[in-house]
């Protein structure tokens, strides 16, 4: 328990510490709604102080089985179990609105979209940024699709006529290079924004269902960590409880 509060103590001081990588992710993120700054470094203090709660209960147990002291045992005990009971209601309310917040935020990306989204590769727009790095890394094109592009009044009145999908929706050969020189960006078919094919393009593939494949495919790994701490928690508890019947019964002994 000390360890996995230390370890969430050093997440927390190295978010709160790395002001390069708050601010890459605030020209990726929609600041004109969000404080994302401030969203981060109010999650690093949450980490820094659950952490640090963590290291106080570990120190707690330690020092009860150390000293042999049922009172703090039993504090420990107490502690945990209420830990416990929260983390199983927190994943209970997830689960329960996880439906609802997501069908909110698809709605309001794709408000973001028909409202900010401008299609300049170059653009200063925070929206637009992120949405044409989330179309390059997740091959993907919009929200459900290209379609989602008609109702795009900005990109609309600057585009080419002819065009019918932003450039990112393209396919590229050196994507990586959008992050480093945009001119130099090469298309698999240079005819891909007039005539979008699914050789040449995403445009069928919409960014929504992309990015919610990729986090199911990385939500074992998340499972398994938060089942393995929930394992190690029980494991305190009855180690913990142990040592207080074990405890109780020498006192016991040394009475008689």
């Amino acid at each position: 328990m000390t360890l996995i509060g230390l370890g969430t103590v050093g997440l927390g001081v190295w978010a709160l510490l790395d002001d390069d990588r708050i601010l890459i992710l605030t020209e990726v993120g929609d600041s004109g709604s969000f404080d994302v700054v401030s969203l981060i470094r109010t999650g690093a203090l949450v980490l820094i102080a659950s952490g640090g709660v963590a290291v106080l209960i570990g120190f707690l147990g330690c020092c009860g089985a150390v000293k042999e002291n049922n009172c703090l045992l039993f504090a420990y005990c107490v502690v945990m179990v209420v830990i416990l009971f929260v983390q199983i209601a927190a994943v209970v309310i997830a689960a329960i609105f996880q439906s609802k917040v997501t069908e909110d935020l698809k709605a309001f990306l794709k408000s973001r979209l028909s409202a900010q989204y401008d299609g300049d590769v170059k653009t200063g727009d925070p929206f637009s940024l992120g949405l044409d790095v989330a179309q390059l890394q997740f091959e993907c094109c919009g929200i459900d699709n290209y379609m989602d592009f008609l109702s795009a009044t900005r990109w609309q009145d600057k585009k080419n006529t002819s065009d019918i999908i932003p450039l990112t929706c393209c396919k590229f050969t050196n994507k990586e290079s959008f992050y480093k020189d945009v001119n130099s960006l090469n298309m698999d078919d240079t005819s891909c924004q007039t005539s979008p094919s699914d050789e040449n393009s995403n445009f069928r593939k919409g960014c929504w269902n992309a990015i919610l494949e990729y986090a199911n495919d990385k939500a074992i790994y998340v499972i398994a960590i938060g089942v393995a701490i929930g394992v190690v928690e029980v494991l305190c508890v009855v180690v913990a409880v142990c040592l207080i019947q074990a405890v109780r019964k020498s006192d016991e002994e040394e009475s008689q």
